[in-house]
Formats: C-alpha cells, sequence, structure tokens
C-alpha cells in the first residue's frame, strides 16, 4: 500500500494480566515488531490532552496494528512502544474504521525511569512455562 512509505518497524510490548507473586505486582509481557508513522504531537495535539495524560515527552502512531490502553477491569497495562530507546505507554487509542485504509491512531507517554518498587516485568515464553521475574524493562 502507498501509505505505507512512511512506516517503520518498531517493538510494541503487550502485556498479559497483571498477578501478584509475593506481594508484589508482577506482569508478564511479549514483544512484536509493527509498522507504524511515528510522529511528535503537535502543539494543539498536546494542548488537548487531559493533564493526567500529559507527559514530559509524547508521539503519536499510525498504522495497522491494534493498540491498546490500560484495561482495569481485565488488569492489564497498557501496550508500550520502544521509540528512539525509551519506552512510551499508550494513553490512547482510536481505530480510524470508516477510512479507506482502516487505520489506529495512538498517542503514547513517555515512561518514566522504573525505580525499586515499582511493577516487575518478565517476558513471557512460548511454552506458557513461568521464567526468572527481572526487575525493570528488558532492552
Amino acid at each position: 500500500m502507498v501509505l505505507d512509505i512512511f512506516k517503520k518497524p518498531y517493538t510494541l510490548r503487550r502485556f498479559e494480566k497483571t498477578t501478584i507473586v509475593k506481594g508484589r505486582a508482577c506482569a508478564r509481557y511479549s514483544d512484536s515488531t509493527v509498522k507504524l508513522n511515528v510522529q511528535p504531537l503537535t502543539m494543539t495535539e498536546l494542548v488537548t490532552l487531559p493533564d493526567g495524560i500529559r507527559r514530559s515527552k509524547n508521539i503519536k502512531a499510525i498504522g495497522g496494528a491494534l493498540i491498546r490502553t490500560a484495561d482495569d477491569v481485565a488488569g492489564t497495562l497498557a501496550d508500550r512502544l520502544y521509540y528512539r530507546g525509551e519506552w512510551y505507554e499508550c494513553t490512547g487509542a482510536d481505530i480510524w474504521g470508516n477510512t479507506p485504509v482502516g487505520q489506529t491512531e495512538a498517542v503514547f507517554g513517555l515512561v518514566p525511569n522504573v525505580e525499586s518498587g515499582d511493577i516487575l516485568l518478565s517476558p513471557a515464553d512460548e511454552t506458557g512455562n513461568e521464567d526468572s521475574t527481572k526487575e525493570g524493562d528488558q532492552e
């Protein structure tokens, strides 16, 4: 498709349901490569964000991949995007189903550095077996 010329491959991190292990919140994840058009938010787009969603850096990503926000009911964290050496968390996503392209536009905010006491993240292996849980992002 012609619109793919603006898309580049990025790592998208998707989380499974958050569980409590030894009194700490833990989230298993899997990474995939998706093709997206990633851009900084314009000043107009940034001003329209609610105060609680604004971060020190915000980007938007447009592409065909389904991108999810955090879901309190399901107990899952928002998808994260690895962009220019930093992780960004999805704060909002809309599907443009009424266009011929049928794509998703998502807004991401910079994830602050993971500190001790934050949620534990661990990659999900393909067999579904528990592996050793490591603290912080695996990059």
